[in-house]
């Protein structure tokens, strides 16, 4: 009878989880869809994300294969904290840093305004930031690289 109740009790310890004496396996014995995926590449944040100055929007563009070169800042630039400019391929941009969201937002349509007429506007709009492009597949490939929306306005 002893021997019965040791015999059940070792098997009631193997049957409890993490009480036997085995070791448990760490990962489960199945294979979920995220173990056989390839690994998920990440793109750009789809609100653009923010950034401290134009020079780091510039850096961040280069680093997706955007080379800004010849950054020059502007002197008190009207609705922002900083802007700049630099060329890429021989075409201007403009890269801008604002204080809010809402000065950013504001951004495209006092632009769409300045230039009704006169030019279009095309322009790359992020949650503090906007970048000023030659033409919509130039923001196209910005968005590519920054995340962010594409804003074009007919002159």
């Amino acid at each position: 009878m002893i021997r019965t109740r040791r015999l059940l009790a070792a098997a009631l310890l193997l049957a409890l989880p993490g009480c036997a004496s085995e070791p448990q396996p760490t990962k489960p014995q199945y294979v979920t869809t995220l173990d056989s995926a390839a690994p998920a590449t990440s793109g750009p944040p789809v609100d653009g994300g923010t950034y401290d100055s134009p020079l780091v929007l510039v850096d961040a563009l280069r680093k997706g294969g955007i080379d800004c070169t010849g950054y020059s800042a502007i002197a008190q630039p009207r609705g922002a904290v900083a802007r700049g400019n630099c060329h890429v391929n021989g075409d201007e941009y403009t890269v801008g840093i604002y204080a809010s969201a809402a000065d950013a937002r504001a951004q495209p349509n006092a632009m769409a305004e300045l230039l009704k007429g006169v030019a279009p506007v095309d322009l790359v709009l992020g949650r503090n930031w906007t970048v000023g492009c030659p033409d919509p597949q130039a923001c196209q490939a910005v968005a590519s690289v920054l995340g962010g929306e594409v804003f074009h306005e007919d002159a």
